[in-house]
């Protein structure tokens, strides 16, 4: 190994690099995060970018020979139609009851695992949790359509113990949707959750007790507060992967459950030059979902340094 570092340092290129990496703390920065940023350049910023500018063409893809025509008729378009503002507002609506539902389900689940649960098995708990998630999002989606079919699981078991009216019609609606999304989503909603919680410190916690404090108020004044940025993190995560979901509402939802990312899907299948305005639907749904998450974002840090 020295041998090849003294090697390597007859080299200018080798022995630039690190004499800036020695005398400058902004190069070091620069150089441990080049690989990353150009990650993120090419596999994020560059597609979204190639897709702002398609929204702006008038056809794509542009004939060999001819220059591009400019329009602002891909995102005029969004607004002629109340089938698609409509859809749009319904994403939003869904992905933000799921969000707080999947905040209901899974907040007790990793509280329990970070601070209940033994320390030894704890590890053994997160892995099966994150077990099903291993198997792929449409053979968790048919799992559920079998689960809740006329003659699934469910349907079998309410009448085995005799309700009326059996079987009910649970796929293809709001619930069916609704259960599967949080199934889907629950993940990334435990893991910042568990992060936050496993950090707070328990001799807090027994502190309080000893004080006096009833668990609720233990809840309501340290578990909450302290554990705010995995719940900011958490439901950002589930906000932005539901309003993006297209497989799954596909599979579970009906005809009155078509959410926004359906829609632009529908559209870029279309036979024709459809992808400029699939391109400006997806670029508007982008940008809104970004700015709504930025704005829970904002709203909750505000409230945490009010608090402070």
């Amino acid at each position: 190994m020295t041998r090849l570092l003294i090697h390597l340092r007859r080299y200018s290129v080798y022995r630039g690099l690190t004499d800036l990496y020695a005398r400058s703390p902004m190069a070091r920065v620069l150089i441990v995060c080049i690989v990353p940023l150009l990650w993120i350049i090419g596999t994020t910023v560059a597609p979204l970018a190639q897709m702002v500018l398609v929204s702006f063409y008038e056809s794509f893809p542009v004939r060999e020979g001819e220059a591009a025509r400019w329009t602002l008729a891909n995102y005029a378009s969004f607004f002629e139609r109340p089938l698609y503002l409509t859809a749009f507002m319904r994403s939003f609506v869904f992905a933000t009851v799921v969000t707080f539902l999947t905040l209901l389900v899974v907040f007790p689940i990793a509280y329990y695992i970070a601070k209940v649960a033994p320390r030894g098995r704890r590890t053994r708990l997160l892995l099966l949790v994150i077990a099903p998630f291993w198997v792929s999002e449409i053979i968790r989606s048919f799992a559920w359509i079998v689960m809740l079919a006329n003659r699934g699981a469910v349907n079998s078991f309410f009448s085995f113990i005799g309700i009326p009216g059996t079987p009910v019609e649970l796929l293809y609606n709001n619930f069916s949707l609704t259960i599967g999304v949080i199934y889907l989503t629950s993940l990334y909603m435990l893991l910042p959750l568990y992060a936050a919680l496993e950090k707070i410190d328990d001799n807090v916690l027994e502190a309080a007790a000893n004080l006096g404090a009833p668990a609720w108020r233990r809840f309501l004044r340290i578990v909450l507060p302290l554990s705010r940025d995995g719940v900011v993190a958490g439901c950002s995560l589930v906000f932005l992967l539901v309003i993006g979901l297209y497989a799954m509402p596909q599979l579970l939802g009906g005809p009155g459950n078509t959410l926004f990312a359906t829609t632009i899907g529908q559209i870029f299948a279309k036979a024709g030059a459809s992808w400029p305005q699939g391109s400006a639907f997806s670029i508007i749904l982008t940008g809104a979902a970004l700015a709504y998450v930025g704005l829970f974002v904002a709203i909750f840090q505000r409230r945490g340094r009010g608090r402070a």
